[in-house]
């Protein structure tokens, strides 16, 4: 049974429920089953988003069962397969979820909360933030993924496409490179540019 669970989160506007919709659409696309569920914060308040994803499929051989195909679509805790998360803190708000297999990836680009801001709390160091989820997973990746979509492409509009050349490397995921650039054809406009980020990603991290 083919079973892959991978949790998004960051804060409104950061392209939480888009990256979320192209990782679900690639993996129908390839033919396996998607469930899911989202959390959806106010971008304009800083809200929390959550994307859920959920794949499920057979194995070769394997013949069609209602129960196990039957979940949820929320995530339990510490069972994530592979977490994305758009911001530090948002990592380890999230860090629940995770085991000690679990992939991290986390967008190295702080936003930093408004009561921080105003003085009522004191900001997190992010070596502390990193250390604490790394005491929930042994395989955290960290990028500043801002930066560099900021540096090739002059422009924040590939992080997501960044973000995905980078799960697709990193996450030993069910679903094909072939699907994952169809979904990005069909999702977003200026393809070519978007096509590059996405090798730039997997590029990174190392698996071309």
């Amino acid at each position: 049974m083919i079973r892959y669970d991978i949790l998004i989160c960051g804060i409104g506007g950061q392209g939480v429920i888009s990256l979320g919709t192209s990782l679900k659409l690639a993996a129908i696309e390839d033919g396996l089953t998607v469930v899911g569920a989202e959390k959806r914060g106010g971008a304009q308040r800083e809200g929390v988003v959550v994307s859920n994803v959920r794949y499920l499929g057979l194995e070769e051989g394997e013949c069609f069962d209602d129960r196990n195909m039957a979940v949820s679509g929320l995530i339990p805790n510490a069972s994530v397969d592979m977490m994305i998360a758009m911001e530090p803190l948002e990592a380890l708000r999230h860090a629940a979820y995770l085991h000690e297999d679990s992939i991290v990836i986390i967008n190295n680009f702080p936003l930093i909360p408004v009561a921080v801001r105003i003085g009522e709390y004191e900001d997190l160091d992010r070596d502390e933030i990193f250390s604490r989820v790394r005491e929930f997973s042994k395989n955290v990746h960290i990028y500043n993924i801002n930066e560099i979509a900021i540096g090739n492409f002059k422009s924040l509009r590939q992080v997501n496409t960044i973000s995905l050349g980078l799960a697709f490397s990193l996450g030993n995921m069910p679903i094909s490179e072939k699907s994952l650039i169809k979904t990005l054809k069909d999702q977003f406009s200026e393809f070519e540019i978007n096509k590059l980020a996405f090798e730039l990603g997997v590029r990174i991290a190392g698996k071309y």
